[in-house]
């Protein structure tokens, strides 16, 4: 988990410097400039927030955090305190971190463990040329599902594209739908990066296409993957 926080860190570190100064260049054009920053997650930066669609799933809250002009839908640990955090739809405070975000009410802090707002994600990063990467492996098995998403954890190398680690084991999210009902059954599926589009990362199953909806850091104790 250290080592996944250490790269998570450094590149979301890297990626927000080189989004605040595009965020500077902007608000020279004359957008907003707070709002550009929201945008980028500067690491420090503080908003008032606004919790919607506050959902129980497995080991995770999952939530859309509205804050600084921006929301995001973000995943947390399901435990006391962030449940007590999240509880209130007002009055909390969203800060940037270097590996992802907290939301504060009070004294009580819940950092966020992952994300289900990918395409934003990928766009806060500085735009690549190439379109798509090679495909790559993935490695899992499900560990949670319910009427609307599917979670499977193991290796997903391209996860790096992101921030979270190529090599770590990571939970991914894919929605209950045709054309990744067959993904849950299996242990393994090339699965694709792509630069532009509503779908950041696939998981292909054939000629079905299943986009993912989520990353976010396994929640503890959770059994290895077989590869």
């Amino acid at each position: 988990m250290s080592d996944l926080r250490s790269l998570f860190g450094r590149v979301a570190i890297r990626a927000a410097c080189q989004s605040l100064i595009a965020a500077l260049l902007l608000g020279f054009a004359g957008c907003s400039l707070d709002s550009v920053i929201a945008g980028a997650g500067v690491p420090g930066t503080r908003y008032p927030a606004e919790i919607r669609d506050l959902k129980e799933r497995g080991s995770y809250l999952d939530a859309v955090v509205e804050a600084g002009g921006f929301h995001y839908r973000l995943f947390f640990p399901a435990n006391d305190k962030c449940r007590s955090v999240l509880a209130h739809p007002e009055g909390a405070t969203f800060t940037w971190l270097a590996l992802m975000g907290r939301v504060s009410f009070g004294d009580d802090e819940c950092d966020a463990v992952g994300v289900l707002s990918l395409e934003a994600w990928r766009d806060r990063q500085p735009r690549r040329s190439r379109e798509p990467l090679p495909r790559a492996p993935a490695h899992y098995h499900e560990v949670y599902s319910d009427r609307d998403q599917v979670q499977l954890y193991g290796r997903f190398p391209l996860a790096s594209q992101l921030g979270f680690s190529g090599s770590g084991q990571l939970v991914v999210v894919i929605p209950r739908d045709a054309n990744c009902s067959g993904l849950a059954e299996q242990t393994t599926a090339s699965m694709e990066f792509r630069v532009r589009g509503p779908a950041p990362l696939v998981l292909i199953d054939g000629d079905k296409l299943c986009p993912i909806l989520g990353l976010a850091q396994p929640p503890p104790q959770t059994p290895q993957p077989t590869t």
